[in-house]
């Protein structure tokens, strides 16, 4: 091989390991401006505190680890789910990432505080996480049900609310607490329903089709499922 090539094919090489290197520390900022997001959300945004007390109710069909894997990705997804209500990002409510856009009433929720002249929320404490099951639902009892929207597996959380300080800031600058029904220490379920997969960009989410909160045991459906949660 002549001088003159080997040293182009050195430079050329060296060309490409440079848009590779520059792709590879702009991907995050490409990846959401793919979906319409802008600006992005932080790297870290997801990661947080982790479930101390996850339960296998899938008579079988999921090994531990796995009931364990689709625990984090759930807890992962609510934190995408809920740094867009308290920055109000509805674009990233609406990006299709987290569950159908919208969020099952995220960015519903969002316009009508955009609508009051509301900017964002200061503050946000995670819930302390008491126990999250795997629950397996029988094709049998998804017939029976098909209004409750069910899925294969669903995940069931129970939590204690701490006590909430978050403020709305408004555009001319007031703040004021955020009113929410409930007291601090007072214990809560959450039922989604939808499936667990690995995003190339997030890695591992759970896709929450359908979302509730659930009162154990009350006579419906969604009762009976969170009511197998025992914290």
């Amino acid at each position: 091989m002549r001088q003159t090539t080997r040293v182009r094919l050195t430079i050329a090489c060296a060309a490409l390991f440079l848009s590779a290197a520059t792709f590879a520390a702009d991907d995050w900022d490409a990846f959401w401006k793919s979906v319409k997001v802008s600006p992005s959300p932080p790297r870290d945004f997801l990661e947080g505190n982790t479930a101390p007390n996850v339960r296998n109710f899938t008579v079988g069909r999921l090994t531990d680890d796995t009931a364990r894997a689709w625990v984090m990705a759930s807890l992962r997804r609510g934190r995408g789910d809920m740094y867009a209500y308290v920055n109000l990002r509805r674009d990233i409510a609406d990006a299709g990432i987290f569950g159908p856009p919208g969020l099952s009433g995220t960015s519903e929720a969002i316009d009508r505080y955009r609508a009051e002249g509301v900017v964002r929320m200061s503050g946000h404490p995670e819930p302390e996480i008491l126990a999250v099951a795997v629950i397996w639902i029988s094709p049998q009892m998804r017939a029976e049900n098909p209004a409750a929207q069910l899925t294969e597996y669903v995940i069931v959380k129970a939590y204690r609310r701490q006590v909430d300080d978050r403020m709305l800031v408004y555009r001319d600058g007031r703040s004021e607490p955020l009113n929410r029904s409930g007291q601090p220490g007072e214990i809560r379920w959450q039922l989604d329903a939808g499936h667990f997969f690995k995003h190339p960009m997030l890695g591992p989410l759970w896709y929450q089709e359908m979302g509730w909160g659930c009162v154990p045991n009350n006579g419906t459906i969604t009762g009976e499922i969170c009511g197998r949660l025992k914290p």
